[in-house]
């Protein structure tokens, strides 16, 4: 899901976003404030088990997560960024495990009591994906595509460099994803279904920040496409997304490309070979746009392109409206 999503386009940023996600779901056994995280979560299961079944397992480290049951001061200092990528984990662990949404919701209660108990304002709320969105889980990738695009569009700049295969992949995936989706919930929004026109929202609040960074910049004489239509730049970067090209069955033909070269993805526990950095795509024979360059890591005093949005386009961000409470 969000995990073989992350690493199939072999970036190093995806890798990066996946790395702090799949941060949250570290053991709990050798954590010395474990006991704290029993005494809170066995409020919540009748009977307690000792913490050995996975939904008590998955509430110990929700609250490990929400820290405020922990000795540290972390949980003073919840990014959005960080609070987005929590969402995200939760929403990974309860479609691979079948969590109860309740589980969630009772610790997000404990944690806003607690905050509430300090006269300090919650620092993160949970947000059901399942609830506010059609299709969830291309909501969560467009929201990484869009929380990375400063970096995507950094790399794009660099004049004396060529967008790589992979990155040019990504891109026009996420381009997919956004155009179906538009296409089917955005031209006759239903009034009445609120799901919809947060899916509609949040499909526009992505195209704003796209048109601010990315659209019609030039790369090697080539135009990054609009989102508005099915230009001839679209399908001159993207021909694998045409269904009248005869260059789609050539784009499928190089598509294991996308696969992870170097990475042993196991769909049933979210775990991976250790990974090296993606491959060099023109030593190692497959067809590229450029040289590879693997430094593109996210910095940590980078500005999140939603912070970016509302201070030019004084649009309202992205991860403020997932966290908006209605």
């Amino acid at each position: 899901m969000i995990y073989s999503f992350c690493l199939k386009f072999q970036f190093p940023f995806l890798i990066n976003v996946w790395n702090k996600i799949n941060d949250f779901d570290k053991d709990i056994e050798n954590d010395s404030q474990k006991s704290g995280y029993v005494s809170t979560c066995s409020y919540f299961f009748s009977p307690w088990t000792g913490g050995e079944d996975k939904y008590e397992h998955f509430c110990m480290k929700l609250i490990r997560n929400l820290g405020h049951r922990s000795n540290n001061k972390d949980f003073l200092k919840h990014t959005s960024e960080r609070c987005n990528n929590l969402n995200i984990w939760i929403y990974n662990s309860m479609k691979k495990h079948g969590i109860p949404e309740n589980i969630i919701t009772k610790c997000f209660e404990d944690y806003n009591g607690f905050m509430r108990g300090i006269r300090t304002d919650p620092r993160c709320s949970y947000y059901s994906y399942d609830t506010n969105y059609n299709e969830p889980i291309n909501i969560i990738k467009l929201n990484i595509f869009e929380s990375n695009m400063d970096i995507i569009h950094n790399k794009l700049d660099r004049a004396y460099d060529s967008v790589n295969l992979p990155l040019q992949m990504y891109i026009c995936e996420c381009i997919d994803i956004f155009k179906k989706m538009y296409k089917k919930y955005c031209p006759k929004m239903d009034a009445d279904s609120e799901k919809r026109k947060r899916t509609c929202n949040m499909l526009e609040l992505i195209k704003t920040t796209y048109n601010l960074f990315i659209s019609g910049k030039l790369y090697q004489n080539n135009k990054m496409p609009s989102l508005d239509n099915d230009s001839d730049e679209y399908f001159d970067m993207c021909p694998q997304n045409n269904p009248n090209s005869k260059l789609r069955s050539e784009a499928k033909g190089v598509s294991h490309v996308l696969e992870p070269l170097n990475v042993v993805i196991d769909e049933d526990t979210d775990e991976a070979s250790s990974y090296v950095g993606y491959k060099n795509y023109e030593t190692d024979g497959v067809p590229s746009l450029g040289e590879g360059n693997g430094g593109n890591q996210v910095s940590p005093t980078a500005r999140t392109v939603s912070t970016t949005v509302g201070t030019i386009a004084g649009a309202s961000s992205v991860l403020a409206l997932l966290y908006k409470v209605d």
